[in-house]
């Protein structure tokens, strides 16, 4: 009989595998989803009171480009809520579509990168956006990360480049390369999650980090990684999680500097 712990890992294992191939299910839950949109995805845990302001946040979009939110739902006992709020939700200007994933098991914010990868073995090409569910967007959001979208590109409102540690930075200018950015508020080329490597060379042990572990990522491949200029403000400061990972996103900090992280870890 294995371990408790050698089933956590076997388990988290076949999530991963079932995540990254694409193998759960994606409702439509309104309208239809546009191919010329662009993707907006965002992971969804312990702030479900806050769906209504998200859904008319991003339906007041002003760019012309219509949006495709796609959310992943991290914890089973809101779905009914998100359910009902999003068929309640009368869409009357760039929100197109909002499709949806209620998941068994809370799998962190790597979750999203798991709908960009359905994106791309879709035929979808190009950029897609994320967004976390404590920040308020103005209606130019969408708009002022498409300026900045570029190939082999991440680029994001919250950038800091590191002194000597995760929590010992410096924040970064618009336009400039930063060593970090964060998922919340940001671009990316999708080509990021066409090499599976993305996933199985994430230790298990970090897999929560997904926001560190994007940027060493990209920048491992050549990509830059920077600073946008866009328009956000964080709301329910409260229920952030970050506190309890401060000093797990150092330990993830100092992996990284020396990692292949084209290897699957040992």
């Amino acid at each position: 009989m294995r371990a408790p712990r050698a089933q956590a890992r076997a388990l988290w294992r076949i999530h991963m595998l079932r995540g990254r191939v694409g193998l759960f299910r994606l409702h439509t839950l309104s309208g239809t989803p546009d191919p010329t949109a662009i993707p907006v995805i965002m992971c969804l845990w312990n702030r479900p009171q806050r769906i209504e302001s998200i859904l008319s946040q991003l339906d007041a979009q002003s760019d012309p480009r219509p949006v495709r939110l796609l959310l992943w739902n991290n914890k089973a006992a809101n779905d009914d809520f998100y359910r009902a709020q999003i068929a309640a939700y009368e869409r009357t200007g760039s929100l197109t579509s909002v499709e949806y994933v209620n998941s068994g098991q809370n799998l962190g914010g790597l979750a999203r990168f798991f709908l960009a990868r359905r994106l791309l073995r879709s035929g979808y090409r190009g950029h897609f956006v994320m967004l976390d569910d404590d920040q308020d967007v103005t209606a130019s959001f969408t708009g002022s990360l498409l300026t900045t979208a570029a190939a082999r590109e991440i680029s994001g409102w919250w950038a800091y480049n590191y002194v000597d540690s995760h929590w010992n930075r410096t924040e970064t200018a618009p336009g400039r390369i930063a060593d970090y950015v964060g998922t919340g508020g940001a671009i990316c080329d999708i080509e990021i999650v066409r090499d599976r490597t993305f996933f199985t060379s994430l230790p298990q042990r970090f897999a929560f980090l997904e926001d560190q572990w994007m940027c060493a990522y990209a920048k491992s491949r050549g990509w830059a990684v920077r600073k946008a200029e866009v328009d956000i403000s964080f709301v329910l400061h409260e229920s952030n999680q970050f506190l309890l990972m401060a000093d797990l996103k150092n330990e993830f900090r100092e992996y990284l500097q020396t990692a292949r992280l084209d290897r699957k870890p040992s």
